[in-house]
């Protein structure tokens, strides 16, 4: 079990889980700074203060901790979401792209990981695959609900699409999510135009 309910029915980490985290998260830390290979359960569990075994306790493999980094960290969905308060797609399109870029500048290890270690590990690569469609669907869905939108869903799932994979891009290279939406102003009022002028 990882978490005990104590009488006023608050719920508190257990030993087991504390510990279980502090593996995951220097387990995250080095595999972004150093890469998946060159980082040892060994030196995971030494620097996350508990014994070789424990990490075998909690994961199987160290496959099973690389996947368990990437599956446990929340998806950008709700973060996506904030992004609908706008009723123009010119509004929501700036809110997403900052949305996004702040979300991913936030969880620079996770994505990194995911960058790098989706060359060598299938199962990484799905998850990457799976974690874009999803956010692509989202940021379609909040597109789909501006008042001024007239495109049909297939070219509102391509500017989504689009958004999603160039901001990825910029975020790897720049990591400077605060000027985002300075930065891709053209691409905006491209898609603008597309998502709000009749074809």
């Amino acid at each position: 079990m990882g978490q005990v309910r104590t009488g006023q029915g608050v719920t508190t980490p257990t030993k087991h889980s504390s510990k279980r985290q502090a593996i995951v998260e220097t387990a995250e830390r080095l595999f972004a700074e150093h890469g998946y290979d060159a980082s040892s359960t060994a030196r995971i569990a030494q620097e996350a203060g508990v014994p070789s075994s424990l990490v075998f306790y909690h994961f199987a493999t160290k496959l099973d901790l690389l996947l368990a980094i990437v599956h446990e960290r929340p998806t950008p969905s709700e973060v996506i979401r904030s992004a609908a308060r706008g009723r123009t797609v010119h509004s929501r399109l700036r809110a997403i792209v900052s949305v996004v870029a702040a979300e991913l500048e936030r969880n620079r290890y996770p994505r990194i990981i995911v960058f790098r270690e989706a060359q060598s590990h299938p199962e990484i690569a799905a998850r990457a695959a799976e974690l874009f469609a999803e956010a692509a669907t989202t940021v379609a869905d909040v597109l789909s609900g501006a008042d001024d939108v007239v495109a049909d869903r297939a070219r509102v799932q391509t500017a989504a699409e689009l958004i999603v994979s160039r901001v990825f891009l910029d975020i790897i290279a720049l990591g400077e999510a605060h000027t985002a939406a300075k930065r891709h102003a053209a691409m905006i009022a491209l898609l603008e135009q597309s998502l709000v002028t009749p074809h």
